[in-house]
């Protein structure tokens, strides 16, 4: 299998490339500069027509969707037991996860960066920066009270969720002070050897 992950640093393509750390799976990485002009460039946007990382190109065919290749890496090398198998009773809370990351988790703190960072003075509204932090802090304090024994979402076991949950975690990781166990999970995360070499 060749897979090609069109990657840029401190975006959500960290995720499948962190993901094939993980697993052991080599690939081919292409490094697009998606603030620049190479990500609305016509080459690029014949693979991804957005214009944003990732795209993965697996035996030629393209992939989209940070999430989408994560659950399509985690149950296509089962064996790396990154997911639970669809009859383990631990898939309920594994999909939940997998959803609740992008659905959930992302919305509010991108607002804070999109509204606090991203968008020029003029078109930024300050107005949501408010709702969207108790929003989220909201979010943090019913995940640290649902997070379990630990180390992980799951118990013991590190997997595709751990990734994409800990992933937006660390976005704004400032705002997890006060919140222990996610702290300190976010830390276990970063010093996993499969993550410092994906955001290289």
């Amino acid at each position: 299998m060749h897979i090609k992950l069109y990657f840029a640093p401190e975006t959500r393509a960290i995720r499948p490339r962190w993901l094939l750390e993980e697993i052991g799976q080599a690939y081919e990485l292409e490094r697009i500069d998606v603030f620049g002009e190479q990500g609305g460039s016509p080459e690029y946007k014949a693979i991804n027509p957005y214009g944003t990382v990732p795209a993965a190109e697996i035996d030629g065919q393209v992939m989209l969707e940070s999430g989408a290749i994560c659950h399509w890496l985690a149950d296509q090398f089962s064996d790396q037991h990154m997911a639970p198998s669809p009859d383990n009773a631990d898939r309920i809370v594994y999909e939940r996860y997998m959803s609740y990351a992008v659905a959930t988790l992302e919305p509010p703190v991108w607002l804070l960066i999109v509204h606090g960072a991203l968008l020029s003075d003029d078109l930024r509204v300050s107005e949501i920066l408010p709702w969207a932090t108790s929003r989220y802090t909201y979010l943090l304090s019913k995940l640290e009270q649902e997070f379990g024994d630990g180390p992980y979402l799951l118990g013991d076991q590190f997997g595709a969720a751990d990734i994409m949950v800990g992933s937006t975690l660390m976005w704004r990781q400032d705002l997890l002070q006060g919140f222990d166990l996610l702290e300190e999970y976010v830390g276990r995360l970063k010093a996993r050897s499969a993550y410092r070499r994906s955001v290289l």
